[in-house]
């Protein structure tokens, strides 16, 4: 499954959601769509195959505008507390701010601007790599005979 830049910028808000929530499924990773009114920052949640809780935040914005450092602090404030996730992921067709680029990371946030998202939705590539997260947890690896 591939969705080009120019298909997800002709989806409405929810319909961007969904899309991201296939794309994290196709990835093999567990995925509910959970966004709409009160949803605390979360539009997607996910559970990888390291068993972590992970927040998806989805903004469907013109390729011109910018997330900025608000929609960051306000997951910040959720994704650990409400959501009890390990991290949390803001997937946007536009851009982000230098304000959020410098705190995103800062507090667990990975950031999936334009560039990132054509590359994992329209190329391919898994999300997990695009951003080097490990997607298995090697401390909990056993040994097992004939591996």
């Amino acid at each position: 499954m591939r969705y080009s830049l120019a298909h997800l910028d002709a989806l409405d808000p929810r319909a961007f959601e969904l899309a991201v929530c296939s794309l994290l499924r196709r990835d093999g990773l567990t995925a509910e769509h959970v966004g709409r009114a009160g949803d605390k920052g979360a539009d997607v949640l996910v559970v990888d195959r390291s068993r972590r809780r992970v927040v998806v935040q989805c903004k469907r914005l013109r390729p011109d505008r910018r997330v900025g450092d608000q929609d960051v602090q306000r997951v910040n404030g959720t994704y650990r507390h409400d959501h009890s996730a390990h991290f949390a992921v803001i997937v946007t067709t536009g851009g982000f701010t230098a304000a959020a680029r410098a705190s995103g990371p800062r507090y667990g946030i990975h950031l999936v601007d334009r560039d990132v998202l054509e590359r994992w939705a329209d190329v391919g590539e898994p999300l997990y790599r695009i951003l080097r997260i490990p997607d298995v947890d090697t401390r909990r690896r056993r040994w097992a005979p004939g591996t």
